[in-house]
């Protein structure tokens, strides 16, 4: 137990030392480099507020179904949803930011585009800023009845916490989807606005729960909050619920390709062509391989699956993976090769470390947890 709760001690700091080295290199390059520096912002803001939201849809799935698989990773979904304040304070400073950021925001863009005037009704500063606050509200509310239901069920027998989280969750996870959807598309899709897909707001919902799943069982496999180890088959079956998101993301993905492909028209296919020309063209075969195939050809195996160091490696490389994907979906429309900015790690993990340092602090308030080898 001490020896885990050292480790935490550990990554804890070293997460606020990153955030703090971070944030004042951010900091200066915000208001130096703006240009450079929101788009840099951007990409980190929206891979670690994946994490967070990703966890919403997993926590509430396990709620409606139950089974085992759900018991290893409950307490680390809990803290990922705890990060939420912190994810709204983080979306501040890219108020300021959206001259630099979206086309709608600049005056002389908006003037000379007729069918973005016509969108200026919805894409507009007031109007964004007013849906920002009611998904934060919305979010936080859903998260809030889970987070208090989830103790009440930890500390009774009784079932009516149970039953009131299977409530909550059952509407919830269609708001939650419904409110994600929207800001997706306030925070990427906008970015290229006379570009639009229906289909693409749930491509990165997909995304965010991947990034969520994995490392929730990476984590199950070095911290566990239960008398015993992750057990053979609840890793397969959160492995069988990784390949099933794998899946769907996937799915998803090629078949907004091959719809677009087969429109060829002139305002859908811009988006693709940013992304499949010159160096975005090998990030997008990295993606392709590395993103899908290798993690779904190793999940369909089932002795892969029911290793906790296996497991943990595939996890590990698809959480890799999903940084890359959401630079692969931001950075096109602002860089026209896929080479990195020094400001982009900055970003990245001044942001990851402010992170860390919430998800530690609400793991500690959630539970006891003690290491895989003390319990033997």
């Amino acid at each position: 137990m001490e020896n885990t709760t050292s480790r935490l001690a550990v990554a804890q700091r070293l997460g606020a030392i990153l955030s703090c080295l971070g944030f004042v290199v951010a900091g200066l390059s915000l208001f130096f480099a703006p240009a450079r520096a929101y788009p840099s912002y951007l990409i980190g803001f929206l891979f670690w507020m994946g994490l967070t939201l990703g966890c919403f849809p997993i926590l509430m799935i396990y709620y409606l179904v139950g089974g085992i698989w759900g018991i290893p990773v409950r307490r680390f979904l809990e803290a990922g949803i705890g990060t939420l304040p912190l994810m709204g304070g983080l979306l501040i400073p890219l108020l300021f930011g959206f001259g630099y950021l979206y086309k709608w925001a600049q005056p002389k863009v908006l003037r000379a585009d007729i069918l973005l005037q016509h969108k200026q009704l919805y894409l507009n500063l007031p109007a964004l800023i007013i849906r920002m606050i009611v998904f934060f509200c919305i979010w936080g509310a859903l998260g809030f009845l889970l987070l208090r239901w989830s103790r009440r069920e930890m500390t009774t027998t009784e079932p009516k916490p149970l039953i009131v989280l299977r409530m909550i969750s059952a509407p919830g996870l269609v708001l939650f989807a419904l409110v994600t959807s929207f800001a997706t598309i306030d925070w990427v899709m906008a970015l290229e606005p006379d570009w639009y897909s229906s289909i693409f707001p749930l491509i990165i919902l997909m995304g965010q729960i991947l990034s969520a799943l994995a490392l929730s069982i990476i984590l199950s496999t070095k911290l566990v909050f239960d008398p015993q180890e992750p057990t053979p088959d609840q890793l397969n079956q959160l492995g069988d619920l990784l390949l099933a998101f794998l899946m769907l993301w996937a799915y998803m993905s090629i078949s907004q390709i091959i719809i677009i492909y087969a429109g060829n028209l002139p305002h859908e296919i811009v988006w693709y062509l940013h992304r499949m020309r010159g160096g975005w063209l090998l990030v997008s075969w990295l993606l392709a391989i590395f993103a899908f195939t290798v993690p779904f050809v190793l999940l369909l195996f089932r002795q892969l699956k029911r290793a906790p160091a296996w497991a943990c490696a595939m996890a590990g490389g698809l959480l890799i993976m999903q940084p890359v994907c959401i630079f692969w979906y931001v950075a096109p429309s602002f860089r026209s090769s896929p080479s990195l900015d020094w400001i982009d790690p900055f970003t990245f993990f001044g942001i990851g470390g402010a992170w860390v340092v919430i998800f530690i602090r609400r793991l500690r308030h959630n539970g006891r947890f003690v290491g895989p080898a003390q319990l033997a």
